[in-house]
């Protein structure tokens, strides 16, 4: 895993510091929103270094707009969500993430991120099927050779399509919730009592009751990260693959 994660760091290097001499074919796995806008200024990086990027993204997409990528190729693939649902989802994610949470108490703010979290993980699932599973389009990702796949780490499916086509892939990540892909995936020093858990409302100037308030959050979130809906994303991806896969 140590020498796999190596070739992924060299890749990313290579893609980002080389001259057009040795340009590449990356293929993107996004996320939507700010996690989109966070991973545009990498790309855009990339694309002024004589790479061609390819964005893959579903028909109901929100941020990426085909008509007007800016040195972008975009290769959309259709789904059945449609983009009014998906913007309304994240729209009230949002909301309620702004204006509710922090009157909610630990117990409501546990049952509040499991229900939405699961929401949110049906409704990515739904997006990677219907790329995966589309044969035509893998197809023809396949035949394009691409060298590396960039995902987003808060959206499943981009490991998968990487797996599929043979080719290392790298992660973007602008935050996680309770730090936990920083920490296991990144190796992100995050000591709770300085570091607040993104989006718990706490800052850098917390009392001791909300360092203690902190700390219950990166246990809540270090338990929920290790059995946030795995088995059916692991069930899936094994499926897909025609072999048994363990996601974490």
């Amino acid at each position: 895993m140590e020498s796999e994660n190596w070739v992924s760091a060299l890749l990313l290097l290579q893609l980002c510091c080389f001259s057009c001499g040795s340009c590449g074919k990356v293929l993107v796995w996004p996320m939507e929103y700010s996690h989109w806008l966070n991973l545009k200024v990498l790309l855009d990086g990339v694309i002024q270094r004589g790479h061609e990027v390819t964005v893959l993204t579903p028909s109901a997409t929100v941020f990426v707009d085909p008509s007007n990528s800016s040195g972008l190729h975009v290769e959309v693939f259709p789904v059945v969500t449609n983009p009014e649902d998906l913007a309304l989802f994240f729209e009230n994610f949002v909301t309620v993430w702004s204006n509710e949470l922090q009157n909610l108490s630990a117990l409501e703010y546990g049952a509040f991120v499991q229900n939405l979290f699961y929401q949110y993980s049906r409704l990515i699932k739904q997006l990677c099927e219907s790329a995966v599973l589309n044969k035509d389009l893998m197809k023809t990702l396949k035949q394009a050779k691409y060298e590396v796949v960039i995902s987003d780490a808060i959206c499943p499916c981009g490991e998968l399509i990487a797996e599929i086509l043979g080719i290392p892939f790298v992660y973007s990540l602008r935050f996680s919730l309770g730090n936990t892909l920083e920490k296991y995936c990144g190796g992100l020093p995050s000591p709770p009592s300085y570091v607040p858990v993104a989006m718990s409302v706490l800052t850098d100037r917390m009392t001791f009751k909300e360092r203690v308030k902190n700390m219950l959050f990166f246990i809540y979130y270090d338990f929920w990260f290790q059995n946030f809906n795995m088995k059916d994303w692991d069930q899936f991806y094994s499926d897909v693959l025609g072999k048994s896969v363990d996601t974490l």
